[in-house]
């Protein structure tokens, strides 16, 4: 039992700083080649940001935990919303903006049911998988190609040399694949242990845990005033969660979906979807009624799971 734990805490600060370390190198590069913060959030950060998901759910994919691995996916879009946009959005002023996101959002509704097709009949093959990553691609060069919003760069300027950066880069990824493999351990042995399913602790602790490095950013972009970056961040990650993580997890090792999922857990995945859509038709920055109401549905998600 204490040994499961430890492995969970120290995996999820070594998955913080990994990220923390992506994150820096990617910005600054980007903001380098004069990519707007909307892009950037959207594309770069998110990829960075889901990286712990990657690696955590293709390793409990290869160990014979692919309902881990697709519980922390749906787990994490949902904390993604509920818990770092709600919180960071009660912190610091947070805004979305409509117009510039309307594409978006709506891209991540059409993710969102792309999944249910795939997942419906309880697994997500291989080919699935590569249709995924596939429409990843597609989503990424439109992005980059046809960009909404501003097209000015991020307010924090990159500093370094460009081989400095990379550095971060590699030596992020680098502390990500152990510490995803100590929190993969952990959250296995604590469900064993507990007589919970793999699919609940998936949900939840391991979502908790590879959500760290979106709560992380989007507070720190919300606290420098970068609400582009923030809110792209939650967006992108949510949809890289899906066609990045489960694509390449599949390809790896076709996951097992258990049909349980879609009686609650993906019904608040695509409510929270929809939940920000409607906050993005209000008046802006988000306010902290809506905020707490955003941590109140997470928590209730929560109780609800166990």
């Amino acid at each position: 039992m204490l040994t499961s734990l430890i492995y969970l805490a120290v995996g999820s600060v070594i998955l913080y700083f990994g990220s923390e370390w992506i994150v820096k190198g990617s910005v600054s590069i980007a903001d380098r080649l004069g990519i707007s913060p909307l892009v950037i959030g959207l594309t770069i950060v998110a990829f960075g940001t889901s990286l712990p998901e990657l690696i955590v759910s293709i390793i409990a994919a290869i160990e014979g935990s692919s309902e881990i691995a697709v519980g922390n996916v749906v787990g994490s879009n949902i904390a993604n919303v509920g818990l770092v946009l709600g919180l960071s959005a009660i912190i610091f002023p947070i805004s979305i903006h409509y117009s510039h996101l309307r594409r978006d959002l709506f891209i991540y509704l059409g993710v969102c049911a792309l999944f249910i097709l795939f997942a419906f009949d309880g697994r997500i093959s291989r080919f699935e998988g590569m249709i995924f990553f596939i429409s990843l691609i597609f989503y990424v060069l439109m992005s980059i190609k046809h960009p909404n919003g501003e097209n000015s760069g991020s307010e924090e300027g990159a500093t370094g040399s460009l081989g400095r950066l990379a550095a971060y880069i590699v030596a992020g990824i680098v502390l990500l694949a152990f510490g995803a493999n100590l929190f993969v351990d952990g959250a296995i042995f604590l469900a064993r242990l507990l007589g919970v399913s793999e699919i609940t602790i998936g949900m939840s602790v391991v979502a908790f845990g590879t959500s760290l490095p979106e709560l992380a950013t989007s507070a720190m972009a919300a606290y420098r005033k970068e609400s582009a970056i923030s809110i792209g961040n939650i967006i992108g990650s949510n949809i890289f969660n899906i066609l990045f993580v489960l694509g390449i997890a599949s390809m790896v090792q076709p996951l097992d979906s258990p049909k349980s999922i879609m009686h609650l857990e993906v019904p608040m995945m695509i409510g929270f979807g929809v939940a920000m859509i409607l906050i993005a038709k209000l008046s802006q920055p988000i306010n902290r009624f809506t905020s707490f109401l955003l941590l109140v549905g997470y928590l209730s998600f929560l109780y609800l799971l166990f």
